[in-house]
């Protein structure tokens, strides 16, 4: 499984390479995890972390514009919250209905990891 991430791209054989990967945080405590299959860039499934929020999609093929998770974030002021893609520092912001938490998109990464499509543990939307 390949996993470019900001720290570069990496390789795990195993599932116990695969979530070491996974922990790995720059800057303020976040990541951006694009994993594919070593020799395919679909399917994808691109993970951003800030602390214990994480957001998924699922890009089934190059033509498609992907699934997105749908999440329960009720109860903030903000209809966003900050994500970074590319660097540490380069902010995106991403709808609350869309975040997860981190144990559970580790979960989605999981399945993904052992079966290429889209995890079952999660509910999506297409984009």
């Amino acid at each position: 499984m390949r996993i470019k991430h900001f720290g570069g791209t990496e390789y795990a054989n195993n599932i116990s390479e695969f979530s070491e990967i996974l922990q790995k945080r720059y800057g303020n405590d976040v990541n951006e995890f694009w994993i594919t299959n070593d020799t395919q860039d679909n399917p994808c499934l691109v993970i951003l972390v800030n602390k214990e929020m994480a957001n998924i999609t699922y890009f089934p093929d190059g033509e498609s514009l992907g699934f997105q998770s749908v999440g329960c974030q009720t109860g903030q002021t903000n209809e966003y919250c900050i994500f970074y893609t590319n660097t540490p520092e380069e902010e995106i912001e991403i709808s609350r209905d869309s975040i997860i938490s981190v144990n559970k998109a580790f979960e989605a990464a999981k399945k993904f990891f052992y079966k290429r499509e889209m995890p079952d543990n999660i509910e999506c939307a297409e984009n």
